[in-house]
């Protein structure tokens, strides 16, 4: 190959993506991870937005404006008291949210220590934690959490504290299983021969290796934990009146179904939306954060 030849498959190669990393390319090359983010986006910005972008207050009563059809000054028309549809629509979005993000801090954080410290330290600590998570795991995750909502009775405090009881099983046992796999890494023998303390290289060395399928772990768990509360709200032992769930107003929605199918059709809408959102992004994140997707 002569120095021209070289010279000129130099000059008609194709540039380098300057400014993007190697994640971001992949992430705007994946269609799900695209159209999730989206949709994410747009819920948690209304969610975020709600109290400044509601056309009318999601608890004001009209008993003179009952039932209204969409249209006019409702766009999405009005429920039984008649309450602007889309205003309570949109606060919904932030009372799901606000919930989601509340149970999916507490387990992220406790699931994740506790499925750590039992992968470390195994042995008596491991069996005892891993057999409570079974106790959990043999129930399915909505009894539990109805059963200790009825107890500790209605509200928002209530759902966070339910959902997050059954939820973080399934985080420390991902955390364990992801630690195991790197307890005998040449790495972690290295820093355990060094002297460093356990904490450390838990925070370190471990924590930043199990990021990865942890954050898509939970992009998945928001729509399920999101589905979770509004079945609460639906059976009525989830967050109570006046603050507007989209679980409570299909609920609402369902005796006149046939007449006026729009309080119960918007946020059944809207909750799909919301959790299709979730799932795509987790998808996407998951092929995106794949190492042996990077080839591809």
């Amino acid at each position: 190959m002569t120095p021209e030849t070289s010279k000129t498959d130099a000059l008609n190669a194709p540039a380098p993506r300057r400014g993007l990393s190697d994640f971001q390319i992949r992430f705007l090359r994946s269609r799900n991870a695209m159209i999730g983010s989206i949709i994410v986006a747009f819920v948690a910005i209304v969610a975020l937005l709600a109290p400044w972008i509601t056309p009318h207050d999601p608890t004001k009563v009209s008993i003179m404006a009952t039932w209204l059809p969409p249209g006019g000054d409702h766009l999405l028309g009005t429920d039984a008291l008649g309450r602007d549809v889309l205003s309570r629509l949109i606060m919904g979005a932030r009372v799901s949210l606000t919930v989601a993000l509340s149970v999916l801090a507490i387990t992220m954080t406790f699931g994740t220590l506790l499925g750590m410290v039992a992968a470390w330290y195994r042995g008596h600590v491991d069996n005892v934690l891993m057999r409570f998570v079974d106790i959990i795991f043999a129930f399915p995750e909505l009894i539990i959490a109805i059963i200790v909502a009825a107890a500790m009775g209605p509200g928002t405090f209530t759902v966070i504290v339910a959902l997050a009881l059954v939820w973080w099983p399934g985080i420390a046992r991902m955390a364990r299983a992801l630690v195991l796999s790197l307890r005998e890494e040449p790495f972690v023998e290295a820093g355990i021969a060094c002297g460093t303390p356990t904490w450390r290289i838990m925070w370190r060395h471990l924590l930043p290796n199990i990021v990865s399928p942890m954050i898509v772990r939970a992009s998945l768990g928001v729509g399920m934990i999101i589905m979770a509360e509004a079945t609460m709200s639906f059976l009525g032992i989830g967050v109570q009146e006046p603050y507007p769930t989209w679980g409570g107003m299909i609920r609402d929605g369902l005796p006149n179904l046939r007449t006026d199918p729009h309080l119960a059709l918007s946020a059944s809408v809207a909750l799909g939306i919301t959790m299709i959102g979730f799932n795509l992004l987790g998808d996407g994140l998951r092929d995106v954060l794949d190492p042996k997707s990077r080839g591809r």
